[in-house]
């Protein structure tokens, strides 16, 4: 495990992974990470590398090939290679070996830096091509928060807020939860998207169309909130598990592309969203977490 720290925050994050287990308040104590009870979700926040969602038949293609590949990608499973740059930066990097190449063919090198700057944790994944052809990935995050943070706190005082939307439009999923490329209509309470027991019963809500690059997670009880800003990423996802009970926690999800649709056949290169590095090239992609208290 690696710490950083600063005058605000302190967070601390697992080498397995590159995960991010803890973000704590210091002006009193408070945890805002989903500290993975599995009876519920026994994960925090998840890398998603190099795939995102789950795939037809759990395959894709690649230049005429077919690969077998566990949901979201191997990334968020696999043991990072961990640098502690300053109190308040740490590196983790992941290189292919025998494992990755039976599922993505590629040579690359995937760094994930965690830098705290003030009151938020700033997360950068970068994707670096050694090799002489293209390289096709994509990459995301499915960050927990804990809402409920304060005494007799219940999970339908919490909401999602859209700043400026009157209503949004999560993607139609068939049964597989696969994208049959259709989308629902979700209105909202001046922006508020509440939170309750069935707000998550088919899955995520999957958006490709959001006019914000932020959601914020608040509640009417206090003043504390989550803010996760996603400027690099065209998708996003919002999710809790569906059980018979309250669960209090919310995942905002920064997706670079979407997962598959019904309406596409399995190449990686076709996927909406999907990335490209050139040869020897590298390419940074950014989402930031900002703590209100």
């Amino acid at each position: 495990m690696l710490y950083l720290e600063n005058e605000t925050l302190k967070a601390s994050i697992d080498e397995k992974g590159a995960e991010l287990c803890s973000l704590v308040g210091k002006s009193d104590g408070t945890e805002y990470v989903w500290q993975a009870d599995p009876a519920i979700w026994g994960r925090h926040a998840p890398l998603l590398f190099p795939v995102i969602g789950r795939l037809k038949d759990k395959e894709y293609t690649l230049d005429g090939k077919t690969y077998s590949i566990t949901q979201h990608g191997f990334g968020r499973d696999l043991p990072f290679t961990g640098r502690q740059v300053s109190p308040d930066c740490v590196e983790m990097t992941l290189t292919q070996n025998e494992y990755t190449k039976k599922m993505y063919p590629y040579d690359f090198t995937l760094v994930i830096r965690y830098t705290l700057e003030g009151n938020s944790l700033k997360k950068e994944h970068i994707v670096q091509n050694p090799s002489d052809i293209p390289l096709y990935y994509e990459v995301g995050g499915h960050d927990a928060y804990n809402i409920c943070l304060t005494k007799g706190e219940i999970i339908q005082d919490s909401y999602v807020y859209f700043e400026g939307c009157t209503e949004i439009h999560p993607l139609q999923l068939d049964e597989n939860v696969l994208i049959t490329g259709g989308h629902n209509t979700l209105p909202l309470d001046e922006g508020k998207l509440w939170i309750d027991r069935e707000t998550f019963r088919v899955d995520a809500l999957m958006l490709d169309d959001l006019p914000v690059r932020r959601l914020d997670i608040c509640s009417r009880r206090h003043h504390k909130k989550v803010s996760v800003s996603f400027e690099d990423f065209d998708y996003v996802g919002v999710w809790s598990m569906h059980k018979p009970f309250d669960v209090p926690y919310v995942c905002i999800e920064p997706w670079s592309s979407l997962p598959d649709c019904t309406y596409l056949g399995k190449e990686l290169e076709r996927k909406p969203g999907v990335r490209r590095v050139e040869p020897h090239g590298s390419e940074t992609m950014t989402f930031i977490t900002t703590i209100t208290e």
